[in-house]
């Protein structure tokens, strides 16, 4: 547990949130707002939980691979397959019909497009404040 990066479940969380308002963009209209804000929260405790079972998957992952580039690959892909597996669960325990089912892909798909979105924007930062730090001890370097 002392590997996990509990900033990074937390961005999780909010990353639900985000989704769960995107989500209600492309639903329907005729859900009550107590409804609407029910499944905002809903998606944000998927996203926290999501966030935690993949840093926990991360954490345990060979130091050998503790690259940047691989551990934000593997997190990406780790989060996607989190993603997409307890989606596919919900799908089976709500016992959906054909035609919810292609609609719930487009939802799909729409959520794995915002999860890899953000995977990369965090890795650009990443990549930024390493950057920003080069050059600030060049600087100190220098003086």
């Amino acid at each position: 547990m002392e590997n996990i990066h509990f900033i990074n479940v937390v961005k999780s969380f909010f990353l639900g949130l985000f989704i769960g308002v995107i989500l209600q963009f492309t639903g329907h209209s005729d859900v009550s707002q107590s409804n609407a804000i029910l499944v905002v929260l809903a998606s944000g405790s998927i996203g926290f939980i999501v966030g935690l079972l993949t840093e926990w998957l991360t954490s345990i992952l060979p130091i050998s691979m503790a690259k940047a580039r691989t551990y934000f690959f593997i997190n990406n892909l780790i989060a996607l397959v989190v993603t997409t597996l307890i989606m596919a669960c919900s799908m089976m325990i709500t016992d959906v019909s054909l035609e919810k089912a292609k609609e719930l892909f487009w939802i799909l798909w729409i959520v794995l497009s915002i999860i890899c979105a953000a995977n990369l924007f965090d890795y650009f930062m990443y990549r930024r404040a390493q950057h920003k730090l080069k050059t600030f001890k060049a600087l100190m370097k220098d003086k």
